[in-house]
């Protein structure tokens, strides 16, 4: 018997809870997922083919109603996007949207974890493009709405997973169409925290290990490696509670205003009000205050001149 196809996806964005949900669905009963939680097939390994794609769902049983694979990359990916739609149009997709200035300071600071980054944020910001792309969050979805339907997309709020996890995966549950069940308490608290390299070297060339191991074909390993908390603790180490680096000022408002228009989109697209609730209405107000105020101060100038 062939193996059985994944009916369920999460596309992205990395940086927004996929460590945590990868953990939580493997927790429940009827869900299947492979060792590993990116296969990056759909944009990185299609050329492997799809018989190698599914082997990895092949221990799945009829028990499972949830077959899924969790992968971050594929919301930014319009090639992802089509290759899903053509080999999985009827599958169930899941999106979870952090607010993008934090998503990208939290992936500058993995990419620095990693040793990827060595620069400050700012610099970052004109360098690395991924750190905003990936946090356009309606253009993205934009794509997946051109091949999906809107009932096939389960778009989550990072927000409300840091503030009731055991709700937000009742809703998901919900989604899925599966029972609901009681998250153990590891599942309360927080999965991999921000922290800093202790030997950046090391690290950069493991990592880079891992992606040959997966162009070999073999993910599996990296999920094993990746679970090894032994490894962890000699590669990495938390930040003290004042070391943790912080976002200027001047990044923050710069990404804002980057953000601003895309995040009103979001809203039009969803129906939600993802403007108000991370604060973007009130920078645009304050924003406005601003320009009207040095309207007034030009105008009582130029009449001063005047007279």
């Amino acid at each position: 018997m062939p193996a059985p196809c994944p009916n369920f996806l999460f596309i992205g964005p990395d940086k927004s809870g996929s460590t945590w949900l990868f953990e939580a669905l493997k927790q429940h009963r009827q869900v299947f997922l492979p060792d590993v939680k990116e296969l990056f097939f759909f944009d990185r390994f299609y050329e492997k083919g799809w018989p190698w794609y599914r082997k990895h769902f092949k221990n799945a049983s009829e028990q499972h109603r949830v077959i899924g694979e969790i992968c971050h990359d594929y919301l930014a990916s319009p090639l992802s996007c089509a290759r899903i739609a053509h080999d999985l149009p009827s599958t169930k997709l899941m999106v979870c949207l952090r607010e993008p200035c934090q998503r990208a300071f939290s992936a500058y600071l993995y990419l620095v974890k990693v040793g990827y980054i060595t620069s400050d944020f700012e610099t970052a910001l004109r360098t690395a493009d991924d750190l905003i792309d990936r946090g356009r969050y309606a253009m993205h979805l934009t794509c997946y709405l051109q091949h999906f339907k809107r009932e096939q997309i389960f778009a989550a709020i990072f927000d409300d997973l840091a503030e009731n996890p055991q709700k937000f995966f009742d809703s998901l549950c919900d989604f899925l169409d599966i029972e609901h069940v009681l998250l153990p308490n590891q599942l309360k608290e927080r999965i991999l925290p921000a922290a800093k390299s202790r030997l950046p070297r090391v690290t950069k060339f493991a990592r880079g290990i891992g992606w040959k191991i997966r162009r070999l074909g073999f993910p599996g390993v990296v999920g094993m490696i990746k679970e090894s908390s032994l490894l962890t603790r000699v590669l990495y180490s938390p930040y003290a509670p004042n070391e943790k680096p912080q976002m200027s000022p001047w990044a923050r408002k710069f990404l804002q205003e980057t953000f601003s228009p895309e995040v009103q989109q979001l809203d039009a697209l969803l129906g939600t009000n993802l403007s108000a609730r991370w604060g973007y209405l009130e920078e645009r107000k304050q924003a406005s205050a601003v320009s009207r105020q040095q309207s007034i101060t030009v105008h009582a100038a130029r009449k001063s001149d005047a007279v």
